[in-house]
């Protein structure tokens, strides 16, 4: 199916014909030729139809809300830890406390 360049963006429905009813499968809006030949192929002998997409629809498809991914202060804790620790085993051995408390001969 060849839509011109002015037609997009463009619905493509897909339908099973039985019984001499439509049956619908399946719909989509593309923007392309190559999203259009995709589709078609993807539902090759079926009955398939094309419509324009009216500009006001076009509008509300594009305003789709972004999502914000919430991150996680696991990691930023976990550093926090291992710093404390680490200044903790610094500070032991510096002091002697860490040689005295587990009778080390370093």
């Amino acid at each position: 199916m060849d839509l011109r360049k002015e037609e997009f963006p463009a619905t493509i429905q897909a339908f099973e014909l039985q019984n001499n009813q439509e049956v619908f499968l399946a719909e989509k809006i593309v923007s392309s030729q190559a999203e259009a030949d995709q589709f078609t192929a993807l539902y090759a002998g079926k009955l398939i139809k094309a419509s324009r997409v009216e500009k006001r629809e076009v509008n509300s498809f594009k305003s789709t809300p972004e999502v914000k991914k919430e991150r996680s202060s696991a990691g930023l804790i976990m550093f926090i830890i291992v710093l404390i620790l680490a200044a903790l085993v610094v500070y032991g051995f510096s002091t002697g406390w860490i040689q005295q408390r587990f009778n080390l001969d370093i």
